[in-house]
């Protein structure tokens, strides 16, 4: 240990205060729109990429910012101010007064703006016999090449670092025709209608006046150039004046003979006017395959470290110095498909092919990228931007562990398998049934045996019974026949008996009745002779 006397005789510390800054440069690619009346390009020419001149002249540098760029500062200030663009082009769309106008030298120096044109020249610079593409920068009216660190400001380029496009491309020319070249003659035409209505509203408004020379007064004249209602005119004499009237019929064409359009007619002439709008937006995005192309072809180039960015709501990984071997990459434009209606009706045919795929076992081909694939495009087309919303990314990870969020389901088992498999379940069903059915039969054979012996028995018994009962039966049948008969035998004499009793009452109360028919008659006799006059017997 250092003994305490020791460190006393140290010095203190030197301490200071320090301040570190850190600087990080990002380089990034932009893309900028150059007015026409900026670019040229040699006659003749058909394409740039395979032009041998073109230039690009810039009006929008300062003093200050040529000389941070490192362009010598003599030379810089030495320029002469730029004084305005004259071209018909830049003072056409000066509609506010913007435009930089001509003037003398500027107050602030460093703001003063100067201009610069970079010429794109394919040559031999290097006399290597082979031609190379190379930017020289020029200043000024005179066209004097720049000094850039301290060399003159010419450049090797690997190509033209412009892209351009037309909306009606001329064959085998660079510059094509505009939409205003393709409707100048229909403005003029409605220049001309509008030109003539607003005219025959004026003279509506304001008709001419037929005056004869004798009703002019010495006031006459002043009165007819003051047009304002109710003003008066005063003539030498009074009715003289006579107005033009303007008719219906002098008006120009009638509304009506306008309106004899069908509803298919408009249709077609719309749906040609789609047609057109769309054949230049595919022409223009040919324009927009350069553009990309060439920020490709920049970022290929110059790109130095990896990024992170944000790519289908994930964060990814983005190196450019991995493009270096990248030769055989393609741009595609996206071609139109129709409205939204035929978009829609197209991707559903493509989802029910994918449906019948997947029912007819063909699932290997449509795999869950692909349906997930399907689910967004349907799902923009509906005008939703993010299918995550409905859908979940079969693709997507876990950022921690690296492990699908969304795993796929097993696989389905091969329909040969699942077919021999039911086979063998039906098979062993089957031989299970089978064995149940004799099993079941041997019992209800032997169940049967029981009751066929416990029949047999029985109906043995019950012969038996008949028997016995027969042998009862007949005993009580001769006794009942026995009594019948002693029965019939007593009915016979019974009757016998009393038919003679009624024989014998019959023959009595017969001879009752005779006796009193005598008696009546004998009777009737006496009354008779008693009843005889007495004087008359002899």
């Amino acid at each position: 240990m250092t003994p305490p006397a020791a460190l006393a005789a140290m010095p203190a510390p030197v301490l200071h205060d320090v301040t570190i800054k850190s600087t990080k440069k990002l380089a990034q690619a932009k893309v900028l729109g150059v007015p026409p009346e900026e670019f040229g390009i040699e006659r003749g020419a058909r394409t740039i990429q395979d032009c041998n001149y073109c230039f690009h002249e810039i009006v929008t540098k300062t003093v200050s910012q040529l000389v941070e760029e490192g362009f010598d500062e003599d030379q810089i200030k030495g320029l002469e101010d730029y004084t305005g663009n004259t071209e018909i082009e830049t003072l056409s769309r000066d509609t506010v007064a913007e435009h930089y106008n001509a003037g003398g030298q500027s107050q602030n120096e460093s703001a003063r703006l100067v201009k610069l044109t970079e010429h794109y020249v394919r040559m031999d610079y290097e006399g290597t016999g082979r031609a190379c593409i190379y930017q020289v920068i020029t200043a000024g009216t005179q066209g004097d090449i720049l000094y850039k660190d301290g060399k003159p400001a010419i450049t090797k380029f690997d190509a033209f670092p412009f892209a351009a496009t037309c909306p009606v491309p001329q064959p085998h020319r660079f510059f094509g025709r505009s939409i205003a070249d393709l409707v100048v003659d229909i403005q003029r035409i409605k220049t001309a209608l509008v030109r003539g209505l607003l005219d025959n509203v004026y003279l509506h408004s304001n008709a001419r006046v037929e005056l004869p020379e004798p009703a002019i007064g010495e006031n006459t004249i002043d009165d007819l150039l003051v047009s304002r209602p109710g003003g008066i005119i005063r003539t030498k004499q009074p009715g003289m004046m006579q107005w033009q009237q303007v008719s219906q019929q002098s008006q120009g064409l009638d509304a009506n003979a306008l309106q004899n359009q069908s509803a298919t007619a408009v249709a077609q002439v719309f749906s040609a006017s789609q047609m057109r709008t769309k054949l230049i937006a595919r022409i223009i995005a040919e324009g927009v395959r350069d553009v990309f192309a060439l920020l490709h072809a920049t970022i290929r180039k110059h790109g130095q470290q990896a990024q992170t960015v944000r790519l289908r709501n994930q964060w990814v990984d983005v190196d450019p110095r991995n493009w270096k071997t990248r030769d055989d990459m393609t741009i595609n434009v996206g071609l139109g498909t129709g409205g939204k209606a035929q978009q829609f009706a197209q991707a559903m045919a493509l989802a029910n092919v994918q449906k019948e795929l997947i029912q007819g076992g063909k699932a290997h081909m449509v795999g869950d990228d692909k349906l997930y694939n399907m689910a967004g495009e349907l799902t923009k087309i509906m005008g939703h931007k993010n299918p995550d919303k409905f859908f979940d990314d079969p693709s997507a990870k876990d950022p921690q562990t690296g492990q699908l969020l969304h795993p796929p389901a097993p696989p389905p088992p091969d329909p040969k398998v699942l077919a021999i498999q039911e086979q063998s379940k039906a098979d062993q069903a089957e031989i299970a049934m089978k064995a149940q059915l004799d099993k079941q039969k041997a019992q209800d054979a032997a169940a049967l045996a029981q009751v066929k012996a416990e029949f047999d028995a029985k109906i043995k018994l019950l012969e038996t019974q008949m028997k016995a009962l027969e042998v009862e039966r007949k005993s009580r049948a001769d006794q009942q026949a026995h009594h019948a008969k002693m029965t019939e035998t007593a009915v016979d004499l019974v009757a016998t008996a009393h038919k003679h009793d009624m024989q014998m009452a019959h023959d009595q109360q017969t001879h009752e009745l005779k006796l009193e028919q005598a008696q009546q008659a004998h009777q009737a006799k006496v009354q008779q002779m008693n009843n005889k006059p007495k004087g008359d017997g002899k």
